[in-house]
């Protein structure tokens, strides 16, 4: 009722009382009662208020958080607490991080650690933070036409699917796992071109679709590939385990300055929720109970603290260090367990950080590199950087340091920032001058070696075996092509070395440690057997009209047992 309404009843109320007092007997005098105020509008019922209206962020982040489910699965407990409404825009890693480059969104999840360094160096970004990581798996249809199911070195697997022509959808879409698939391409030495070679230009759920469909190959990430499982798919996984199919995720928030729209608080109150220990322990358990283990696997800072570990682990080895004749490989305990030195490292800013690590040519030593080679530093997500073994070797303060945010990385004082390599899983010597030939008959890089019950374990360099004499034989694959390859026969070899009275089998050993046994007498028995040459190097074993298990690709042994 009107304020105006209230004032009009007094009155009224006034006058009956007069009128009615002129006709009675006076009462005695008392003291008027206290009157109560008119009610006010406050008094009145009112409205609840509206509720606030939610704030927007916009996340943009790769297909394979979207895909596998994660988001679905995080998102609401953080847009419920936080009245916060997140706008996703799931693309490949590529054009999430086009997206924060051209300010239009407020913080990035993606991964391709390589990139989004390069984001971060460029200022695109002001703060960068691990989340979870898992892995990159190859998969293809249950016959596997390519014959490449339990190979370790993903590498060898892409030479036999281009070797094959077996059909390959490559997401083709700049994402983070079309990155990583390129840099396995490139890694190989192989230019994948031809009908066989499909580039979907699709999000990574699509890809698994057009695979199935056409019972080809694909890289995948873990996640996105067992979550489609559930809705069935005859693609299996055929090679995993390579430290370089290592797939870790970061979160990043945009650098406010790119644009006026962009929400740098609600930024960090994502990432703050995201890498705390209630969101990591969410993560942990996203994919346990339909598969028995996370798809993900929590990497935060703080989780990791937690968990009392500052490692990041890449694979059943932490390091590898792989060469023309020898791979040798640690894990991070037993590099932790080495002698190690504190050395300073100046950044971009002028910042001083102190690393603590193993002497890069300490290891170096132990893998026998020859002089004048190159190493090439790889990382987890596939990024390379170059430097002489002879800067290295002359560099008492160049370590591989254990990086306080989890995992290893190179620190090397004085050289360029492009050979500061973080999560870095490899060291590759290539070229260089042989070593000298040891007493024993096998020089310490030796490419072909054959060892055990002989007269004499012998071994040779690269450029020794393919200065021998050649032979060609032919060899018809599963898929009933027939190739001619040039190399030298078994049998020459294993004169050489003498196998010796009571001998009766032959193992051949790979660089990747798989092996494959044939009996003495088959191996002898076999005119046309050969070590063959690789086009990108070393040998493999071409044994015509034998089982494939017998074709060994990148033989750097034979034993005689």
């Amino acid at each position: 009722m009107s304020r105006r309404v209230w004032t009009l009843l007094i009155i009224l109320v006034l006058l009956i009382s007069v009128v009615a007092g002129c006709g009675s007997t006076p009462e005695p005098t008392q003291a008027p009662e206290p009157t109560a105020p008119p009610p006010t509008q406050a008094a009145q019922p009112t409205e609840a208020a509206p509720p606030e209206e939610a704030a927007k962020l916009i996340l943009a982040t790769t297909t394979s958080t979207q895909d596998s489910g994660l988001l679905d699965y995080l998102l609401p407990d953080f847009q419920d607490e936080y009245n916060i409404q997140v706008e996703v825009i799931a693309v490949g890693t590529g054009q999430a991080i086009a997206l924060g480059e051209d300010g239009n969104a407020d913080v990035l999840l993606v991964h391709a650690r390589s990139r989004e360094d390069a984001f971060m160096d460029a200022g695109h970004g002001v703060r960068r933070e691990d989340v979870m990581y898992n892995d990159f798996v190859i998969v293809g249809p249950p016959d596997d036409p390519a014959g490449i199911q339990g190979m370790k070195k993903a590498t060898r697997a892409l030479e036999e699917i281009a070797k094959a022509e077996a059909p390959f959808v490559s997401r083709g879409d700049d994402s983070g796992t079309h990155t990583k698939e390129k840099s396995i391409w490139a890694e190989a030495g192989i230019e994948p071109a031809g009908d066989w070679y499909i580039s979907a230009g699709q999000g990574m759920g699509a890809v698994l679709t057009m695979a199935d469909e056409q019972e080809a190959y694909t890289l995948t990430d873990r996640a996105t590939y067992l979550a489609r499982t559930l809705e069935g798919t005859d693609l299996v996984i055929l090679v995993e385990g390579d430290p370089i199919l290592f797939n870790p995720y970061g979160v990043i928030a945009v650098n406010p300055e790119k644009s006026p729209e962009i929400n740098n608080a609600l930024a960090n109150q994502f990432i703050d929720w995201l890498v705390s220990l209630p969101t990591q322990e969410k993560i942990a358990e996203f994919g346990v109970t339909e598969f028995g283990a996370p798809l993900f696997t929590s990497d935060s800072a703080a989780w990791r603290q937690a968990q009392g570990s500052g490692e990041q682990p890449a694979g059943d080895f932490a390091l590898r260090i792989t060469g023309p004749a020898q791979e040798i490989a640690w894990t991070e305990d037993d590099l932790k367990a080495m002698d190690t030195l504190d050395v300073d490292y100046t950044g971009k800013d002028g910042t001083v950080t102190t690393y603590t690590g193993v002497p890069m040519k300490s290891l170096l030593e132990l893998a026998s590199a020859g002089e004048g080679a190159t190493l090439v530093l790889v990382a987890g997500d596939g990024y390379t950087a170059e430097i002489a073994l002879a800067d290295v070797q002359s560099c008492d303060s160049c370590i591989v340091a254990f990086d306080p945010e989890g995992g290893l990385r190179s620190v090397l004082p004085e050289q360029s920032g492009k050979v500061q390599v973080k999560g870095l899983v490899e060291i590759q010597i290539q070229g260089g001058a042989p070593a000298e030939m040891p007493a024993g008959g096998i020089p310490e890089n030796a490419a072909l070696k054959i060892t055990g019950n002989v007269s004499q374990e012998i071994g040779w360099l690269e450029e020794d075996v393919r200065a021998m004499e050649t032979m060609e034989a032919e060899s018809t694959n599963k898929q009933g092509e027939t190739s001619t390859y040039t190399g030298v026969s078994i049998n020459k070899l294993l004169e050489m070395a003498g196998p010796a009275a009571g001998a009766t089998a032959v193992v051949f050993v790979a660089d990747d440690g798989y092996t494959a046994e044939a009996t003495l007498a088959e191996v002898q028995g076999c005119a046309d057997c050969i070590v063959s040459f690789r086009n990108q190097g070393g040998f493999s074993i071409v044994m015509p009209g034998f089982p494939g298990s017998l074709q060994v690709k990148g033989v750097i042994e034979i034993q005689v047992k």
